[in-house]
C-alpha cells in the first residue's frame, strides 16, 4: 500500500501547502565534549558460470532494482525533505516489531548491525542473518554497528595506572566487555599494551582488569583504545560477514556513542556514512555534507518528546537538511505507538523516509 492511501486509512491529514519535489535542484539556492586530537595515537605502519539460470537470476535482480527505483520516485515525489531510520544491536525486535510497524507504512529503515550477536540463527534474542537479508531484500539498509558491539573510541582514563598495576580506572569500562581484547594504553609521553581480564568498578570507579601487570606508568589525562590493527580488523570481519550474506553495507554507526580519536579516521576510510558520529540534534545541513560527520536524534520515548519530535519533522521539511533518527527496538522506550506517531507525524510533514544508501544518490554523494 503506497502512502498517500495509507494516510487516508489511518486517518491522517497531509501538510497543507504547495509541495515541490526534494532533489539536486533545490540544493542549490555531544554527549562527550572530546576534542578527537589524535596526537600520540598512531601505531605507526601499522568461477563465472553462465547459462540460462543465471540470466534469469540477473533479470530477476534487474527487475527488483527497477521496482525499487520506482518506489523511491514514488516516495520521493512531492517531498519536502529526507529523512532516515536507523535502529542499533539487530535485535529480533527490529523483525518482530519495528519491520513490522514500517511495512504498514510501506517505509524503510536500517538497521546496525552486529553479525557476532546473529550467527547460529540469532537465537531468540537477535535477528537471524534470513530474517535480516528478508527486511533487505525489501528495501531496508544495512550498516555496521562492529561484530560484537567493541566500543572503538578511545576512553579516557580517570586514575593513574601505575607500572605494575593490573587494573586501569576509567570513565566507562566499555572495553571490558571482551576478555583477552587487545589494548594500547597511553599519555603525551607513554605508551604501553595490555590485555583485557575483565572489569567491574568498587569505590575508586569503573576499571578494566587487565591480565598482565602494566609495564610503563600512564598519567591520569590518558586514554585506552584498541590497537590500529585490531580495529581495522574488527571494520573488515564485520563487513566481511554482512556481505558473504549477501547483504550490502553502505554505513557505520558507532557502539556506546564512542566516536572520538583515531577510529574516526579508521571509519572515515571504510564507509561513505556515519550516523552518528557525534551528539547532535539530528538535521545535516547539505550544504557542504560530509556523510561521515552526520548525526541523529534518539525517538526513544525517554529521548524524546511528542512535541520534539514534531518540532523536529517541521524543521526537517522547513530546512536543506537530511534527517536522521535513531532508537533501539530491544529497548521498553521503542513502543509501538512510539513508531506509528514519529512515522506518522514524518508523513504529514511531507518527509520521504528513505535508506542511507537512498539519501546518499539522490544528494549525489556517492
Amino acid at each position: 500500500m503506497r502512502r498517500r492511501n495509507l494516510l487516508a486509512v489511518v486517518g491522517v491529514t497531509a501538510a497543507g501547502g504547495a509541495a515541490t519535489a526534494y532533489g539536486v535542484s533545490q540544493r542549490d539556492s555531544d554527549e562527550n565534549g572530546g576534542t578527537g586530537d589524535d596526537e600520540n595515537e598512531s601505531d605507526g605502519n601499522g568461477d563465472d558460470e553462465s547459462g540460462s539460470e543465471g540470466s534469469s537470476d540477473e533479470s530477476a535482480d534487474e527487475e527488483a532494482d527497477d521496482e525499487q527505483a520506482d518506489d523511491l520516485e514514488e516516495r520521493l515525489e512531492g517531498s519536502e525533505g529526507m529523512l532516515v531510520f536507523t535502529y542499533d544491536d539487530s535485535p529480533i525486535e527490529d523483525y518482530t516489531l519495528t519491520y513490522q510497524v514500517h511495512q504498514e507504512y510501506d517505509v524503510p529503515g536500517c538497521v546496525a548491525a552486529c553479525p557476532g550477536w546473529m550467527e547460529d540463527g540469532g537465537g531468540d534474542e537477535y535477528l537471524s542473518p534470513d530474517q535480516l537479508r528478508e527486511m533487505h531484500d525489501d528495501g531496508w539498509g544495512v550498516m555496521s554497528h562492529t561484530y560484537y558491539h567493541r566500543a572503538l573510541g578511545k576512553i579516557q582514563l580517570t586514575e593513574t595506572a601505575l607500572e605494575g598495576d593490573d587494573r586501569i580506572y576509567v570513565e566507562a569500562n566499555r572495553h571490558a566487555d571482551i576478555e583477552e581484547d587487545p589494548l594500547v594504553i597511553f599519555d603525551d609521553e607513554n605508551r604501553t599494551t595490555a590485555t583485557v581480564a575483565g572489569g567491574g568498578s568498587d569505590s575508586t570507579g569503573e576499571y578494566v582488569e587487565l591480565a598482565e601487570p602494566l609495564e610503563e606508568t600512564i598519567d591520569a589525562s590518558g586514554h585506552v583504545r584498541y590497537p590500529e590493527e585490531f580495529m581495522q580488523n574488527i571494520l573488515d570481519e564485520t563487513d566481511a560477514q554482512l556481505e558473504e550474506w549477501g547483504l550490502t553495507v553502505l554505513g557505520f554507526v558507532y557502539t556506546y556513542t564512542r566516536y572520538h580519536g583515531l577510529i574516526e579516521d579508521l571509519v572515515r576510510d571504510h564507509y561513505e556514512a556515519v550516523a552518528n558520529h557525534r551528539f547532535g540534534g539530528g538535521h545535516n545541513e547539505i550544504d557542504g555534507l560530509d556523510p561521515t560527520t552526520m548525526q541523529r536524534m534518539y525517538i526513544e520515548t525517554d529521548r524524546a518528546t511528542e512535541e520534539e519530535i514534531e518540532e523536529f519533522m517541521q524543521t526537517a521539511a522547513e530546512d536543506d537538511v537530511l534527517s536522521i533518527v535513531g532508537g533501539h527496538s530491544q529497548f521498553e522506550t521503542i513502543t509501538e505507538e512510539r513508531l506509528r506517531y514519529t512515522i506518522e507525524t514524518a508523513l504529514e510533514h511531507d518527509l520521504a523516509i528513505v535508506t542511507m544508501e537512498e539519501a546518499l544518490d539522490e544528494l549525489e554523494l556517492r
